[in-house]
């Protein structure tokens, strides 16, 4: 299915930015540790990442994808395109510009744990100003982002932020030989180079769409029926596309009163965004153009069909990722970031975080297939009502389990925040009418949660057999081996299961799950 094999090639890149990316954290977590810098770092860090994945992989392209293919059906297009990329622009400039004004009051807000004054306010008030112009780049990027997806071009944008890491780690490689800069200076030097990246990520979308012969002007602003209606849906589906983020938000707010627990959960935050980047990111874009077009055709097979294989891969592929990485919590932070100034305690305290987000992992993946069901009807008013319900939820929690819990009972509460997300959606599209999964979807779901079962079973057993060579005082070559034959050995147990228990199709299912490119793919 053309659908699956895009999602194969989206899942590919945003993997390799994922892997560059703990590459990047590895190293920033040796440098700044776990301290006051490193909380303002992720602070300075965190809002534009939450700009960037809201409007990336959330509001813009749900809104912007099927008021695109109306548009094109009116043969309007190409105007749409250039009004929304202006007014976007406009928006997010002038945004930029009073969130530059307004920062100490910002960081008051969203790290009121910091305190007045001192040093966390100070610092990250100044590493925001400098971090928040990539703001600008981000107004660029998702437009031509969605314009090069509704022409089935994924790659390049699922790529670009890549070049973000890419720019980061050029700049703590190179900082040695600059001069011996002490954490303040290094945390100023790694703000800088997200803004280089940012400008290199709008480039690049720039280079693909020019490739492509596609294009996007600024032209001069004109409030249409279809745009007023593309910044009507765009702005709740901020809230129901971006849900994960903005209850990691949440979490930061809340986190901010103890220090250390913000870069704990931010690093925790990282790991499990992984696979959920790659079913999440993947699904969300490619599924959204192929709902699109059956229900303007009104293709009800298709678009069961589509759903179902959606359903199946996101089972496939959370499963048994939350499973491993609440099994491995503890070997894989100790493994990825336990050496520099990232101390033992540093480690288990992010730990327990990962295990706690880890648990929430099938939910947020579940999510995104299904409010794609309504956002290719332009329906985004009730995904919108539960995603707040799930928002609300997730601050509730969080305030009343983080005085006892810390850190993980900021995790514990976004996964709850997740499943009551789930289940209200789901109860929604049945009752609507949209969620109809096939026969086929309906037999493989249970052999998949079966296959992902026996896999946990096995992965705790070989885990502990294997204790002692994951331990800190081992050689790091050693734990890295060890921690790679865990995980590749649960994933080929789990891959067995699947075919033993008929999970998946013998002959075509597994080509289909992985197959990397789609003919239309490239760009």
């Amino acid at each position: 299915m053309a659908f699956l094999r895009n999602a194969a090639s989206v899942g590919f890149a945003t993997l390799a930015s994922r892997i560059l990316g703990f590459i990047r954290d590895t190293m920033v977590a040796a440098a700044l540790g776990a301290g006051p810098v490193a909380d303002a770092f992720v602070v300075a860090f965190r809002l534009p990442s939450l700009m960037r994945r809201l409007f990336a992989e959330g509001a813009v392209n749900t809104a912007f994808v099927p008021l695109h293919a109306e548009a094109e059906r009116r043969g309007e297009g190409e105007a749409f395109s250039d009004q929304v990329f202006t007014q976007v622009a406009l928006a997010f400039f002038l945004a930029s510009a009073l969130a530059l004004v307004a920062m100490p009051l910002l960081i008051e807000l969203i790290a009121p744990g910091f305190g007045k004054g001192g040093g966390r306010v100070d610092l990250a008030v100044a590493l925001s100003r400098i971090t928040f112009t990539y703001c600008l780049a981000t107004a660029v990027m998702v437009v031509a982002s969605a314009v090069l997806n509704v022409h089935g071009r994924f790659t390049v944008a699922a790529y670009a932020p890549a070049l973000v890491n890419v720019v980061t780690i050029a700049a703590l490689l190179g900082a040695p030989l600059l001069a011996r800069l002490d954490q303040e200076a290094l945390a100023r030097l790694l703000a800088w180079s997200i803004f280089v990246g940012g400008l290199a990520q709008g480039g690049l979308v720039f280079w693909a769409l020019h490739r492509a012969r596609l294009r996007l002007r600024l032209v001069k602003p004109r409030w249409t029926p279809a745009v007023r209606r593309f910044f009507l849906l765009a702005l709740p589906g901020v809230l129901t596309a971006g849900a994960t983020q903005v209850n990691a938000f949440i979490g930061l707010i809340v986190a901010s009163a103890d220090p250390g627990a913000v870069t704990w959960l931010y690093y925790a935050d990282r790991l499990y965004q992984l696979p959920l980047g790659i079913i999440a990111v993947a699904l969300g874009n490619a599924l959204l153009p192929e709902l699109a077009r059956a229900s303007s055709q009104e293709d009800r097979q298709a678009e069961s069909g589509t759903l179902s294989r959606a359903v199946e891969f996101a089972a496939f592929l959370s499963l048994p990722a939350a499973l491993a990485l609440i099994v491995l919590a503890g070997p894989i932070v100790s493994v990825l970031f336990e050496r520099g100034a990232f101390s033992a305690n540093d480690s288990a305290a992010t730990a327990l975080a990962l295990a706690g987000f880890a648990a929430g992992l099938p939910a947020f993946a579940g999510a995104k297939v299904l409010q794609p069901l309504f956002f290719a009807r332009a329906r985004m008013r009730l995904p919108f009502i539960i995603a707040l319900i799930g928002a609300v939820a997730d601050v509730a929690l969080s305030l009343a389990l983080f005085p006892a819990w810390r850190q993980v009972g900021i995790a514990a509460a976004a996964a709850a925040s997740g499943w009551i997300n789930l289940v209200l959606l789901a109860l929604l599209a049945w009752q609507s009418g949209l969620l109809q999964l096939d026969r086929p979807a309906c037999r493989r779901l249970p052999r998949i949660a079966a296959a992902a079962v026996l896999m946990l079973a096995a992965l705790y057993g070989a885990a502990g057999a294997v204790e002692s060579w994951l331990i800190a005082g081992q050689p790091l070559a050693v734990r890295v081996v060890t921690l790679a034959l865990l995980c590749g050995g649960g994933l080929i147990f789990y891959l067995g299961a699947c075919l033993l228990l008929g999970a998946i199709d013998r002959k075509a299912g597994l080509r289909a799950l992985l197959a990397r490119r789609a003919p239309e793919a490239g760009g």
